[in-house]
């Protein structure tokens, strides 16, 4: 069966950034010291946020005192804009992302925030750019990071994760490579190289070199980065779905279908156990699934999840999956 494919590359590009900033589905800055007060309402806010109550997260955040600030002086209402700006962002709600974090990059701007503490909104708004099409706002951001006097080796892996990022998404992968590289150096110089963020680099990675047909060594950045995720604390579940279903797309091209089937159905346990049916993930998960369950003769499973994933995609306000048909150079076997 033929396979229509809209927008594959942009579909492609969302898949990899938000992995690239999974970071968000923890504290968007961990090592920010906060005050107990601000802790507690960044909880609220959060909880409020990731059950889809907005209306009740904004209004208690609009209820937060100006003046409250962390005990490093910067304003607890900046931060929790830029946390609930990233759990918009890894659940592929980009337009409310982009809102959330252009209020938090306003907030630090007026109270003089030092330029590093914008990293990490300004990595959430290129990503959200990019993601919403929006190209050119996207490198405005992103050249505003470039811009911004890094010391720290974690401030360095942000800037180079964004700037690979973009390249990738302009279909410039011969610069976003070294881009890639140089974000791992940097996390291993703060000791993160056994982190989640460097797992997401390597996801982000692998996907490059499927691209360009260079199959084993995507092979090696994926399972280096599985690894990383079976092992790093600061790993959520999604981290492990996007990479093993990324995994089955390399192994479609390598016409291993068995394995692939292998690494779905490992994602597929994962993602029930977590509830993850309400993410763009997921529905990319269940179309992979059923190809390639239907490849290995399991047409009534196959079915099963072509109808699950159906229904997601009918709830979502745009197709921004990413599958085994159309991924860039993938054999004709694996379309029907």
């Amino acid at each position: 069966m033929a396979w229509t494919v809209r927008n594959s590359a942009e579909r492609w590009f969302l898949s990899v950034a938000l992995t690239l900033c999974h970071v968000a589905a923890q504290d968007v800055n961990p090592n920010e010291p906060r005050t107990e007060k601000c802790d507690e309402l960044d909880r609220m806010v959060l909880a409020r946020t990731a059950g889809g109550q907005l209306d009740q997260a904004e209004s208690l955040l609009s209820a937060i005192p100006a003046g409250l600030v962390t005990s490093s002086k910067q304003s607890c209402s900046g931060l929790i804009l830029t946390d609930m700006a990233a759990l918009m962002l890894i659940s592929g709600r980009l337009a409310e992302a982009e809102r959330f974090v252009e209020r938090s990059i306003s907030i630090f701007e007026t109270s003089n925030t030092p330029d590093p503490v914008l990293l990490r909104p300004l990595q959430i708004l290129t990503t959200a750019r990019a993601g919403l099409g929006k190209t050119g706002k996207a490198r405005e951001a992103l050249n505003r990071m470039q811009s911004i006097r890094v010391e720290r080796p974690e401030g360095r892996a942000m800037v180079h994760t964004s700037s690979a990022i973009q390249l990738h998404a302009e279909g410039k992968r011969r610069e976003a490579e070294p881009e890639y590289l140089a974000a791992l150096r940097a996390l291993e110089e703060a000791q993160r190289d056994d982190s989640a963020d460097a797992g997401a680099v390597l996801t982000g990675l692998g996907s490059l070199y499927i691209q360009e047909g260079r199959l084993e060594a995507a092979r090696r950045a994926l399972d280096r980065g599985l690894e990383i995720f079976g092992r790093a604390k600061d790993s959520v579940p999604m981290d492990r779905i996007k990479l093993l279903n990324l995994r089955a797309v390399l192994l479609v091209r390598q016409d291993q279908w068995l394995d692939a089937e292998r690494d779905l159905s490992d994602a597929m346990s994962i993602a029930e156990r977590e509830s993850q049916e309400d993410s763009v993930a997921f529905a990319s998960l269940l179309t992979n699934y059923a190809r390639v369950l239907r490849r290995n003769h399991h047409a009534r499973a196959a079915r099963t999840a072509e109808n699950r994933a159906s229904v997601l995609r009918g709830k979502q306000t745009r197709d921004l999956v990413v599958d085994v048909a159309e991924f860039p150079g993938t054999p004709e076997s694996a379309k029907r």
